[in-house]
């Protein structure tokens, strides 16, 4: 396991920031902050739940991206890496991995040979059910050691609408 050297805490970064740039400090750029520090601390979560099942964050995407598809649970390859954020040749790389362990497979199609569509198996939708419970505990345990249920609620509603305007 690696050392990690502690965050100072946003609220004294902002402090600092006050006292000695107040002009960077808006509530857009502490609202940003305070995003990108979230992500940090559930991402920072996330992976070491992910990396207890053996998965990186990218095939833990892959497998929770294809169980969220009706059955069969599959899409080409093309579909799998627009709805994913990983790059093609560590789509590629992922893909490999996950399908040498049995959790994906890659059958022959009459349609299109040069492209083979990606179908979760059995195995494979197994460890996408049981990692994300595993996650989502993880998601839960930090929201709610932090937030009330209904400031939860408001984050999740200003979050959505917030990406539904940009995305």
């Amino acid at each position: 396991m690696t050392n990690q050297i502690a965050k100072i805490p946003l609220a004294d970064l902002i402090l600092r920031m006050k006292e000695n740039w107040p002009e960077a400090v808006t509530p857009e750029t502490e609202a940003v902050l305070g995003i990108i520090r979230l992500n940090d601390v559930v991402r920072e979560k996330s992976d070491k739940i992910m990396a207890s099942f053996d998965l990186t964050p990218g095939a833990f995407e892959v497998l929770t991206t294809l169980r969220a598809m009706p059955a069969p649970h599959q899409l080409t390859p093309t579909e799998l890496y627009r709805s994913i954020l990983i790059s093609s040749g560590g789509m590629t790389k992922i893909l490999k991995t996950l399908e040498e362990n049995g959790h994906i497979e890659r059958p022959n199609t009459s349609e299109d040979g040069r492209s083979k569509p990606v179908r979760l198996t059995p195995s494979g939708a197994h460890l996408a059910e049981q990692s994300m419970a595993a996650v989502i505990k993880g998601d839960q345990a930090i929201l709610t050691k932090s937030l009330s249920s209904k400031d939860k609620d408001q984050l999740r509603l200003i979050l959505l609408q917030a990406l539904a305007k940009l995305e």
